[in-house]
């Protein structure tokens, strides 16, 4: 353990990291946006 590798022997890539992430936070903002349109559809 002298040298730290990044992402070496680890099972999750940088890249598959930065889509789970992306897709995580698309998701994120729909779910955002669908209770904001659900309160709103409740207001008068």
């Amino acid at each position: 353990m002298s040298k730290k590798q990044k992402y070496a022997d680890s099972s999750i890539s940088n890249k598959a990291f930065k889509h789970i992430i992306f897709w995580f936070a698309l998701y994120a903002i729909l779910f955002c946006v669908g209770v904001v349109f659900a309160v709103g559809a409740d207001m008068p």
